[in-house]
């Protein structure tokens, strides 16, 4: 077999393991908390070409190419229903009718929405192993490959029907190109117009993404000066190249838009999120809790949630002089600490994917420690690391949302953090095998996320859920059932972990009466799952809250 024969295999064999792992996780997980709001805004950006469900939230691409098998498969849209009529105020509840009140089965609308993610993920681990391997060569291409197919922040994220993983692919392909743009035009070649136009057409989809694509402007800022001043003196026609750049940007932004105007939707929504980020989030960090987050949360999120084995890759880069190169920092570390740096300083701190677009940018710098002139001593202790790596990374399948890296004791890592970082809302299919298996009845639930426990054979009665749906529209659509628990064997309480540690509420000890006792079970890494049955003192506490808790939803 010649050498670009195995390369070729090799390439596929990984992509294939990371399919492999995101398709079962995939399957494993219930929805996220935004992924049925995603999904229907998606499909209704494509049936009706009306705008008006999310784009206050977020720009439509990643929603719009999610949706797209929906086209094939024919669901209904409700827009005889009032929630329609004023779909900013009822987005949750709206979005709730149309996934598990349809003639399509959820489960089949958002595994093929999860399946359409995950190609954006493959195509994000094809540009890392594409830039690794030019800028270091095919071992440090390889390597970098390995990373990205085992990296449980894009096996968490990069299946899941959400916003980020378009965001961290355009993010980088942005850079990507615009490194294209710099060597073309370097070398006084005609690449420079192609480049020019795969940059604005990659800035296009970012902008089309997230909100959060204005981060890219300052770097493109910077990059482009440092490349006019190490230039001097450059050809105008690079400079025209650059018009056209944006030009293509704009292009895009409006085919994705569909040409509706920019004003309503695309400026209206920035200038909202905006709006949101400075007034910021209920938060939780290592047992505090705040609404206007701390500098040192997504150092603390990195630190703790990426695998050690490249924690200790990426230390041991900065002690491989050949990293000292200009071009290096320019496109790898720049892009990367901007964004790290400004999302220190947010106000809205609740989950790792705010910060995954980092991760590209840092695997292919860590790739470099295989770069040619690499001893057998780095050859031996990449090695290592790598399988230890992999290793961390399978052993936490399916829950990737949830993994914490070996500084965090096993089991305890709702006690770091919450919310995305952990629990999502995704254990409702794990919560019911569960409840089968057990052969248990009806349980008090108190749920984080947005899926409906019904559609999964839970009988629950419902205390203090956080959803996004009101009171008035949870007597719709979040009832529970009429359980008569003095005929049960026992009374099992499941609780979310975002909800354990009240992140949501406005009283932070509202559950600590069960900070002593120890859950029968923790099911997805995510619900705690207490037999109260014999715990008196419990379960008393517990009835007193049935009527008194409601979530405050600040944002959520």
């Amino acid at each position: 077999m010649d050498n670009r024969k195995a390369q070729v295999i090799t390439l596929l064999l990984f992509i294939a393991a990371h399919l492999a792992l995101g398709m079962y996780a995939a399957g494993r997980l219930s929805p996220t908390y935004d992924e049925h709001i995603h999904l229907a805004s998606g499909y209704t950006y494509l049936k009706l070409n009306d705008y008006r469900l999310n784009t206050s939230d977020h720009p439509p691409f990643s929603e719009m190419w999610a949706a797209l098998p929906l086209l094939f498969m024919g669901p209904s849209v409700p827009v005889h229903h009032p929630y329609w009529e004023k779909a900013r105020k009822h987005q949750y509840a709206f979005s709730d009718i149309f996934v598990y009140h349809n003639r399509v089965d959820p489960e089949k609308m958002l595994k093929a929405g999860r399946a359409m993610t995950l190609l954006l993920s493959l195509a994000l681990g094809f540009l890392v192993f594409k830039w690794a391997k030019d800028l270091f060569g095919t071992r440090s291409g390889f390597l970098a490959l390995a990373l990205w197919c085992f990296m449980p922040v894009f096996l968490a994220n990069g299946m899941l029907v959400t916003t980020d993983t378009a965001m961290t692919l355009f993010y980088f392909s942005t850079v990507y190109f615009l490194w294209l743009w710099t060597k073309s035009a370097k070398r006084k070649g005609s690449g420079y117009r192609r480049d020019a136009v795969l940059l604005g057409a990659s800035l296009g989809l970012l902008f089309a993404s997230k909100y959060s694509a204005l981060a890219m402007l300052p770097v493109a800022a910077a990059i482009l000066a440092a490349f006019y001043v190490e230039e001097k003196k450059v050809d105008p026609r690079f400079t025209v190249s650059l018009f056209i750049a944006a030009a293509s940007a704009v292009i895009v932004l409006e085919l994705v838009y569909r040409f509706n105007p920019l004003g309503p939707y695309f400026f209206y929504g920035l200038k909202r999120v905006l709006s949101g980020v400075a007034s910021g989030r209920s938060s939780f960090l290592m047992g505090d809790h705040s609404t206007t987050g701390w500098w040192y949360y997504f150092p603390v999120v990195f630190f703790f949630k990426t695998p050690a084995g490249f924690l200790a890759l990426l230390a041991a880069s900065f002690f491989r002089k050949e990293m000292y190169r200009k071009e290096y920092a320019l496109f790898l570390l720049l892009p990367a600490l901007f964004y790290f740096a400004v999302s220190c300083f947010s106000k809205v701190q609740i989950g790792q994917r705010h910060i995954m677009l980092v991760y590209p940018f840092l695997i292919v710098w860590v790739s470099g420690l295989l770069a040619e002139g690499a001893g057998k001593a780095a050859k031996v202790f990449v090695a290592a690391m790598l399988v230890f790596f992999v290793v961390s990374a399978v052993k936490a399948r399916p829950w990737y949302l949830s993994y914490c890296n070996e500084f965090v004791p096993s089991g305890r890592g709702h006690e770091y953090f919450t919310d995305s970082n952990l629990d999502w809302g995704q254990g409702l299919k794990e919560l019911s095998r569960y409840l089968k298996d057990r052969n248990s009845g009806g349980i008090y639930m108190c749920y984080f996320g947005t899926g409906d426990p019904s559609y999964y054979g839970i009988r629950y009665r419902p205390i203090g859920f956080i959803d996004n749906i009101s009171d008035t529209e949870a007597r719709d659509l979040r009832r529970g059932d009429r359980i008569d628990f003095s005929r049960q064997a026992d009374v099992l309480f499941a609780i979310s972990a975002t909800n354990l540690q009240a992140t949501y509420y406005k009283d932070k000890g509202v559950f600590s009466f069960l900070k002593d006792v120890v859950p029968e079970a923790v099911v997805a890494r995510s619900i705690f799952v207490y037999d109260l049955t014999k715990n008196k003192r419990a379960f008393l506490e517990l009835t007193n809250l049935i009527k008194a808790v409601r979530g405050e939803q600040n944002g959520h």
